[in-house]
């Protein structure tokens, strides 16, 4: 099938008022016959864009970087900033992460409006530049209930699927410039390795041509975290310290990636604005986003001041060896607690956070610190318990992003 159009006779019964079953009859057809087509790709992201209300951006450039999913990445909270600070427009039209995902960390700021109609969405792109929020499912509400669905199908990683779905946020919000950090991993859910994930990035570059849109993917290794902050509220002081310069290496370097994401994705006479700006700079257009979702920065202080203070325990290692953080079950570990903790007034609870103090590779003795963590008194024991568990019984050889032990 060729280009975008109405082409696509299976996709018909999704314009309108589809059933779940009209849903789950498209699902099944692309999965088994269309499961890597961008022509497919574009055409039901218009679809799914064209199921709600959209927003309409008043800029020259209207660019955003969204991701594949992953622990441990800060990219969709950094590179807005990045992107607002080389004078784009950034309409982020934001999903729940698992376990941080960047609307779930912005919602841990007291009186952060996560949830935004479009009128209300459109005033604060329009006076602030940069918008970060859910959209009360006026805009894409198709492309939820499919989301949904494809869960309970077992078809989240299907790329037609995925990419149409990442479009058609893009779509309608007015994006126009659309990077993507496309997270490689065995948990990834657009290329488990980087041969696959490097068709996709290709697929959703295909598909985005077709709906007027230059996007630029980028191949992150999401087998290895990002950097050492893990949790809703370690997020934000992982921002802090960022933009107070006091970023650590290995958080250094994760914030020089998602520069790299937004300078992709921008126009080319844009690049040069970021590629000397001073992270400090970023706070001006953090603080300025907070005030206009209804957050204060001195309440984003408080919280960064008193999350530091609650981590005051820490797992040892239980061996000499290599560090080691299997992020498929830090993940599942984090989000079992949150979801214990979720109730009609905490929608993003945050009952639980680790900073990791050695990166992944590095070798440390018996007894050493290698992450502290943050958890309320009645729960400490079970989640150091549970954590040591997971990441206190260090490997005989080293494994990190860059380098591989091979034993025979």
């Amino acid at each position: 099938m060729n280009g975008t159009g109405g082409d696509t006779p299976f996709l018909s019964p999704l314009r309108g008022y589809p059933t779940d079953d009209d849903v789950r009859s498209a699902i099944s057809v692309i999965t088994s016959h269309f499961p890597s087509d961008p022509c497919i790709a574009a055409d039901l992201a218009k679809i799914l864009a064209g199921s709600g209300k959209t927003l309409s951006v008043h800029s020259d450039v209207v660019a955003d970087v969204a991701s594949t999913g992953g622990p441990t990445s800060l990219s969709t909270l950094i590179s807005p900033l990045y992107l607002r600070a080389a004078g784009a427009a950034v309409p982020k039209l934001g999903v729940p992460g698992r376990p941080a995902g960047g609307i779930d960390c912005l919602a841990q700021v007291r009186g952060y409006r996560t949830e935004l109609s479009v009128a209300e969405a459109s005033d604060i792109v329009h006076g602030s530049g940069y918008a970060h929020f859910i959209a009360k499912g006026e805009m894409a509400p198709l492309d939820g209930r499919m989301f949904k669905l494809r869960q309970a199908m077992g078809s989240q990683a299907i790329p037609t699927l995925v990419a149409a779905s990442l479009l058609s946020k893009k779509l309608a919000v007015g994006v126009r410039y659309a990077g993507l950090d496309i997270r490689v991993a065995p948990h990834g859910n657009f290329g488990g390795d980087w041969q696959t994930a490097s068709a996709n990035g290709r697929l959703f570059v295909s598909a985005a041509r077709m709906l007027g849109i230059e996007a630029a993917p980028i191949l992150t290794n999401a087998s290895f975290p990002y950097q050492p902050y893990l949790g809703r509220r370690e997020s934000l002081v992982a921002l802090d310290d960022i933009f107070r310069g006091e970023a650590s290496p290995w958080l250094h370097a994760h914030s020089e990636t998602c520069r790299m994401l937004a300078m992709a994705c921008l126009p080319s006479d844009l690049r040069g604005k970021l590629a000397s700006l001073s992270t400090g700079e970023l706070r001006r257009h953090f603080k300025n986003n907070v005030v206009a979702q209804g957050g204060s920065p001195d309440d984003f202080d408080e919280i960064v001041a008193e999350t530091r203070r609650m981590h005051s325990s820490c797992i040892a290692a239980s061996q000499d060896g290599f560090c080691s953080y299997p992020l498929g079950g830090l993940r599942d570990v984090l989000v079992q607690w949150q979801m214990m903790s979720r109730c009609e007034h905490k929608l993003f609870p945050d009952p639980v956070g680790i900073i990791l103090l050695v990166p992944p590779g590095g070798w440390v003795a018996k007894g050493t610190p290698i992450a502290t963590v943050r958890a309320s008194s009645d729960m400490l024991s079970e989640v150091i318990q549970r954590l040591g568990q997971i990441i206190g019984i260090p490997n005989q050889s080293p494994s990190g992003a860059n380098f591989e032990a091979i034993n025979e």
